[in-house]
This record gives structure tokens, C-alpha cells and sequence, in this order.
């Protein structure tokens, strides 16, 4: 029988191993950026909201993301980075989102040192608010990724080359790179509670 996977339970399972949001500051010569992993839920059953980067991005153009961003000056924290950049990106508004905590941060190759959240978002229909930063937004379900069979590789383009690389395909979006190790994270620590 398939374990429970409501939000509720997620949050049951996962918030007492999460880093608290205090602690989750950079020590790295990497430029600071945060993002929200966002559950949310369908029929019972826990989701995670992507978005697909826009094509014209200088970095990471079309990609799949968790939204965020880099942090700005004024922000006091990589939390607030995390809640600014998501309403600036997609709507969601940050008196209304929980940030149950951090997970493990990410780093790219060459430029970014990456903060994720992991977050509960109230039920809304969240689209592109910046349609200059942010193509579409979608939601997979937490069961679907935590399938091994829906794990594989796919063709990704990556400053200009074609590679493969170890990634979810769902619906045509392709969920790899740092938004990958993120997201396997989250499903390590869940496959170890349950």
C-alpha cells in the first residue's frame, strides 16, 4: 500500500529535519540565492510548483526552477530573497506562505550558491507574473517523483550543447540540474521517514 503523501503528513515527516531559516545563511564566494521548494495539494495529495524560466534569461534561459532568485541588498535574509522572488515571479504571496525550513543548500558549477525552502502554499492558480523572467508554471505530484521508474535521462541544452542528463520528463518539462538535486533531497528525507 502507497504511503500517506498528503501535505499534512509531508510536514509531519520532513519540518523536524529541516535547518531552521536562521541558519540558512551562505559561507561562499558563490553569489547568495534562494528559492522555494512550494507543496501544495490536489485531492489529497502533495504537489510541487515548477516554472519554466523564460528563453530570453541570460542565465539558465528555459530551464525548469523552483522559484527564487538571487539575493538583492535590501533583503534582510535568503528567506526573504526566497518570498520576494516568488511573488515577483509567479504571484504568491508571502504573508501566506509557511517556510517550514532549509534544506540542503546547492551550488552551481561556476556561480551560484542556492538556498531552498521548503514551503506550503495555499491552494491558487499561480501563473507568470513576469513573463520576461518566467515561461509557464506547473505542478507535479510528490507520489509521481517518488516513482524510481519515472526517473531517466533526457537530451538538455546547456550553454549552447546538447548533453544528456539524469532527469524527471513531465509533460514535456524536464526537471534536471540544481532543481533536480534540490528536488531529490526533499524525496531522500521523505523515503527515509516513511
Amino acid at each position: 500500500m502507497m504511503p500517506d503523501l498528503s501535505v499534512a503528513r509531508v510536514i509531519e515527516l520532513l519540518e523536524p529535519g529541516l535547518r531552521p531559516v536562521a541558519e540558512c545563511e551562505p559561507a561562499t564566494t558563490l553569489r547568495p540565492s534562494a528559492v522555494l521548494v512550494p507543496l501544495l495539494e490536489q485531492a489529497g495529495e502533495a504537489e510541487l510548483l515548477f516554472m519554466r524560466r523564460s528563453s530570453t534569461m541570460l542565465d539558465h534561459a528555459g530551464q525548469v526552477s523552483f522559484p527564487g532568485g538571487v539575493r538583492d541588498s535590501e533583503d534582510r535574509d535568503l528567506a526573504a530573497t526566497a518570498l520576494r522572488e516568488s511573488r515577483e515571479e509567479v504571484g504568491a504571496d508571502p504573508s501566506r506562505i509557511r517556510l517550514l525550513g532549509g534544506l540542503e543548500a546547492v551550488c552551481t558549477l561556476r556561480k551560484y550558491h542556492i538556498q531552498p525552502f521548503l514551503s506550503v502554499w495555499p491552494e491558487a492558480d499561480y501563473e507568470p507574473v513576469s513573463c520576461g523572467e518566467v515561461a509557464s508554471v506547473f505542478r507535479v505530484p510528490l507520489r509521481w517523483l517518488m516513482d524510481p521508474s519515472t526517473s531517466g535521462e533526457a537530451e538538455v541544452e546547456h550553454e549552447g550543447r546538447v548533453l544528456r542528463a539524469e532527469a524527471w520528463v513531465w509533460r514535456g518539462e524536464i526537471i534536471w540540474g540544481a532543481t533536480r538535486r534540490i528536488t531529490l533531497d526533499l524525496l531522500r528525507r521523505l523515503r527515509f521517514t516513511i
